[in-house]
């Protein structure tokens, strides 16, 4: 029978040491320095986006966050309209005559759907934010949020024309990011600039 306790053969510490490394690689801020990053192996890769999106994350305190007031005012603006049309209707639907009784319950249901739309549309379109940090970046859209460290990033990009900038990420893939917004004009503009020097500190450069 084998000591679970005796030390471990040459060959046994290799594989010991291979395991920890490959451990360590992927989990954020595994470098000892932002110069010294690299690039995500295939294997690590894979390993990364198999993995469970919500169980990356970062401890360290945030360098960077962004939010857009522009959709701010779209929800502000977009709540008005529901609720003037739905109290509107919820106060004519008595007036005429259809052969339809119609009770105060019914007149107080459409200000409640609209009560109910507009509470869902201030959450949704206030979700988004941007977060960023020597680990790497978080982004919250109005579904999911998801945190990607620096190794798997490749740049920020606001294509001409689109309403919001994005993460560019391998194989040409990208996340949109809701939180900086076009109709933010000046203010987007110094967001990304910002967000493009924490790239210059952070993020690995391509060999």
């Amino acid at each position: 029978m084998t000591d679970p306790q005796a030390p471990l053969g040459h060959e046994g510490r290799e594989q010991s040491d291979h395991a920890n490394t490959s451990s360590q690689s992927l989990r954020p801020g595994a470098s000892s320095s932002a110069g010294s990053a690299q690039r995500m192996s295939e294997e690590q890769l894979l390993a990364y986006t198999s993995a469970d999106p919500f169980a990356q994350t970062s401890s360290r305190p945030w360098e960077y966050e962004a939010t857009s007031p522009y959709l701010r005012k779209v929800a502000i603006i977009w709540i008005i309209l529901v609720m003037a049309a739905h109290l509107f209707m919820g106060f004519t639907v008595g007036l005429s005559f259809t052969g339809a009784t119609v009770t105060t319950i019914d007149k107080f249901a459409f200000p409640g759907v609209g009560v109910v739309i507009s509470i869902l549309s201030w959450l949704a379109l206030t979700r988004p934010r941007l977060r960023a940090n020597a680990d790497g970046v978080e982004i919250r859209n109005i579904v999911g949020t998801r945190f990607y460290p620096w190794q798997v990033i490749y740049g920020l990009s606001f294509p001409e024309g689109s309403r919001m900038a994005r993460i560019e990420l391998p194989d040409f893939e990208y996340v949109p990011v809701w939180a900086l917004q076009s109709g933010d004009k000046q203010d987007v503009i110094t967001k990304v600039r910002s967000l493009r020097d924490l790239e210059a500190r952070y993020m690995p450069q391509d060999d």
